[in-house]
């Protein structure tokens, strides 16, 4: 008989329900009561989230993915397996992102455009870090863009398409030319 070699994370069935029941309560904590919307913001199988949310199968987990699990539940690999065994009675979100490290260089080529919409990608950003440090990590166009419509709608849809930096930087051009024209799409950096 051979032995099983995975690299497998292995604690007491009582601690994978604890632990289960803790990802449960830290979804819900990260604005998602229902499993379909999460996974798919997240990135991550709904098997596996039922499965390890419902502790279906303890002792069965690959080190990559319950490090795959803690990175969706926005919380620390560490934690989650001091819950797993038994060492922890509750898991650490995990520290946000810098909004910094989301702006690198703009998308946008011409040197004087970027410096004009920096700004108001700045004022984005810090909405969006706003919500990453209560566990956000994907924040709605409603939540960012309460008093615009407009920046919301953008932002959930054709922006969608966009990684986060991306979309921080068409909404932030978007607004500065409006800003521009005399409009009023949302709060501005420069003239609200």
């Amino acid at each position: 008989m051979t032995s099983d070699r995975r690299p497998v994370i292995r604690g007491p069935e009582d601690a994978w329900k604890r632990l289960g029941e803790l990802l449960q309560l830290r979804r819900a904590e990260l604005g998602y009561k229902r499993r379909p919307a999460f996974t798919r913001d997240r990135d991550i199988n709904i098997r596996l989230v039922t499965d390890i949310e419902n502790a279906y199968r303890p002792n069965t987990f690959l080190t990559p993915t319950l490090r795959e699990i803690a990175q969706a539940y926005a919380v620390t690999y560490d934690s989650l397996v001091a819950v797993i065994s038994g060492r922890d009675a509750g898991l650490i979100p995990a520290e946000p992102d810098s909004p910094l490290s989301h702006l690198g260089d703009a998308p946008i080529a011409d040197r004087a455009r970027r410096e004009a919409d920096a700004p108001y990608a700045m004022e984005i950003m810090e909405q969006v870090l706003e919500y990453t440090s209560r566990g956000v990590r994907n924040p709605t166009g409603a939540q960012l863009f309460p008093g615009s419509p407009e920046d919301a709608q953008i932002w959930d849809g054709i922006g969608a398409r966009l990684d986060l930096r991306d979309r921080v930087w068409l909404i932030a051009d978007l607004r500065r030319r409006a800003h521009g024209r005399g409009g009023t799409s949302g709060n501005s950096a420069a003239g609200a």
